[in-house]
């Protein structure tokens, strides 16, 4: 890891948050390098032996654990992580809240935190999210849904960097609603089963469920035009559709994707989405990410459920989602209030 810090926000905090840096921390050049070394070496060394989560829960985790890391050394001089107690941890959660980071965000840093420090080996007791007041997740005050023209603008681009595998992947995740991991280890007999029954069973979706979504015209013709695709590429049904077969070649699609969504997302945005008034929906998130082709996907098929089966749209979405609960699958919807269905 370099110690030249030059992005403050990532020396002690997620990105996204405030850059001033409070007057109990040094600036990043004047941190003990060997201290960062030191504690970044243990928290790395648990990262390589833990298949504990998810392999996407363990990379977030681990993230969050490194720049905790920074902020121990910075603060605290500390040498063992497996040392901190909940002075440290406490310390570490107002320090988030001071800058600015999202709910949501500070959440999903202290689990990690958690969970690096229990695998350490540390013995003391660590607040709960309770005792430390932290401010309340605002959970789906905004549309996350892509807008027509950037999944358009998104899809040539990749082709134009030759990107199939993108394309593919924005295909899916907007026709589907698949995750970026259901895309990566979707194989070509799944595709091939699905042209012939007309339902698409979801790889092992998040928590381990298996969903099956049954296909309308559009669904179908695009699974028929990626199975042409894998027949000309000569894959055998066993193989995946666009993640490597080779040892760890799905995590490493998974993380090619994040990548190219990181770096390129910019080149396809609409700029300032956030500030687009649509009566009576949702303000638009300022960014996308991939888990935006999601909501993109919960909303199409919210509509159409709609024309047909307006009783039932909730249901039916949730169900292709695989949350099964309907209060989940409004946080997907544009409208700011959506109604109950009558029981």
């Amino acid at each position: 890891m370099s110690h030249k810090h030059p992005d403050l926000t990532r020396v002690y905090a997620p990105p996204g948050a405030n850059t001033t840096i409070p007057e109990n921390l040094p600036p990043p050049g004047t941190i003990n390098p060997g201290l960062v070394k030191n504690l970044l070496e243990q928290v790395t060394s648990i990262y390589k032996h833990s298949n504990e989560k998810s392999f996407k829960t363990r990379i977030r985790y681990y993230e969050a654990a490194k720049r905790f890391c920074c902020f121990l050394a910075a603060r605290f001089r500390l040498e063992k992580f497996k040392n901190v107690d909940d002075r440290h941890f406490r310390a570490y959660a107002e320090h988030l809240k001071a800058i600015g980071v999202s709910p949501a965000t500070i959440q999903a840093d202290l689990a990690g935190i958690r969970f690096f420090y229990r695998l350490s080996g540390g013995k003391n007791k660590l607040s709960d999210n309770r005792s430390l007041n932290l401010p309340k997740r605002a959970v789906g005050v905004e549309n996350r849904a892509w807008l027509p023209e950037e999944k358009e603008k998104a899809a040539a681009l990749a082709e134009r960097m030759g990107r199939t595998d993108v394309v593919i992947a924005i295909d899916l995740a907007y026709e589907l609603g698949l995750r970026v991991e259901e895309i990566c280890v979707t194989k070509v007999e799944y595709l091939m089963s699905a042209k012939k029954n007309g339902i698409f069973v979801v790889p092992k979706g998040k928590g381990g469920q298996r969903r099956a979504i049954k296909l309308n015209s559009a669904q179908r013709a695009m699974i028929a035009k990626y199975v042409d695709y894998a027949k000309a590429m000569g894959l055998q049904p066993s193989d995946y559709l666009i993640s490597g077969s080779e040892k760890h070649g799905v995590k490493m699609e998974i993380k090619s994707l994040q990548n190219w969504m990181s770096h390129n997302r910019e080149k396809f945005m609409v700029k300032d989405r956030d500030k687009i008034v649509e009566t009576d929906k949702k303000i638009r998130h300022a960014t996308i990410s991939w888990h935006g082709l999601r909501h993109s996907y919960a909303q199409k098929t919210y509509a159409e459920a709609l024309k047909v089966k307006p009783k039932q749209a909730e249901k039916i979405v949730s169900e292709n989602l695989g949350h099964h609960r309907c209060k989940v699958t409004r946080i997907y919807l544009a409208e700011v209030k959506v109604k109950k269905n009558p029981k």
